[in-house]
């Protein structure tokens, strides 16, 4: 699950096991703001090496309130941040990619500060499952839960236990 922070956070475009998903987006493009600054960034993964990055990214902002995340080959995926209570943001990242049959959204938590995002997991096989059936997620198997019938994903997402020490992405 280490590498799947990483994946995430430079929005790779992979649905990760243990994640969080869905089918179509479940905040609105209107609720996206840009706490972000644009520029390069460094990758550390959770359990890496803290002095050296895994990799790099570059993010751009967006007239329609997201951000392109662009890799280090070139691979760009959009990505709309949601506020939510406890002063997080859902990163909600679009994983079709161009040429690949991989369609839908995956989520974290970021957790901003000034250069520095702490990003959280937010695992399903960590959480209540009467909850999260009670919350209208759908269980596909033990690391599939897919979030499209939620009536209030900030709600759900902030009531979610999340993973540490989190990976993080620090602006150069």
């Amino acid at each position: 699950m280490n590498r799947a922070a990483a994946f995430l956070a430079l929005g790779l475009g992979v649905l990760l096991s243990g994640c969080f998903a869905s089918d179509r987006p479940t905040f609105a493009p209107a609720s996206a703001t840009q706490p972000l600054e644009a520029g390069r960034y460094a990758l550390f993964e959770q359990y890496g090496d803290q002095d050296k990055p895994s990799e790099y990214m570059e993010v751009r902002r967006r007239a329609d309130g997201a951000y392109d995340f662009i890799n280090e080959k070139g691979a760009t995926n959009p990505v709309s941040l949601h506020p939510i209570a406890g002063g997080l943001h859902v990163a909600q990242v679009n994983v079709a990619q161009e040429g690949s049959d991989k369609k839908g959204f995956g989520y974290a938590l970021f957790e901003i500060g000034g250069r520095e995002v702490r990003v959280h997991m937010v695992e399903c096989d960590r959480q209540d499952k009467a909850k999260l059936i009670a919350a209208g997620v759908e269980v596909r198997g033990q690391y599939e839960c897919y979030i499209d019938r939620v009536a209030d994903p900030a709600a759900f997402f902030a009531g979610l236990k999340r993973s540490e020490p989190p990976s993080r992405m620090l602006r150069q």
